[in-house]
């Protein structure tokens, strides 16, 4: 999972948010990925307000072992899994943050001029 790529993320958190949709019919892979952007950045500031200011998402991506992809999505879903109530899958969402970036998320993690 933690080798999963955008397009990936993006269309399971879609698939998630529309399986309780009852539409004539199946929305396109297209579709879901959209619905999953929308649903991404209008959660943008609740994300930023939780990841940022977790010292294990901190020390994950700014540790000694920073390259270590595994720890840092470890950590995030972890922050995620317990404090945000989510309807999407948390790896998922976890993979969909890295790709957004820690340091465009949390900008202090970029000002302090090591993430």
């Amino acid at each position: 999972m933690t080798t999963m790529a955008l397009d990936e993320a993006e269309l399971v958190i879609g698939e998630a948010l529309l399986a309780d949709d009852f539409g004539s019919k199946e929305p396109s892979e297209n579709e879901k990925r959209a619905v999953a952007r929308r649903w991404f950045d209008s959660n943008i500031p609740k994300l930023r307000n939780l990841i940022c200011g977790s010292a294990a998402v901190r020390a994950a991506a700014l540790g000694p072992g920073k390259k270590d992809r595994n720890a840092l999505i470890a950590a995030l879903v972890d922050v995620l899994g317990t404090s945000m109530g989510l309807v999407v899958p948390v790896t998922a969402l976890s993979i969909m943050i890295m790709h957004y970036g820690l340091d465009r998320l949390c900008p202090k993690f970029a000002d302090a001029g090591e993430g």
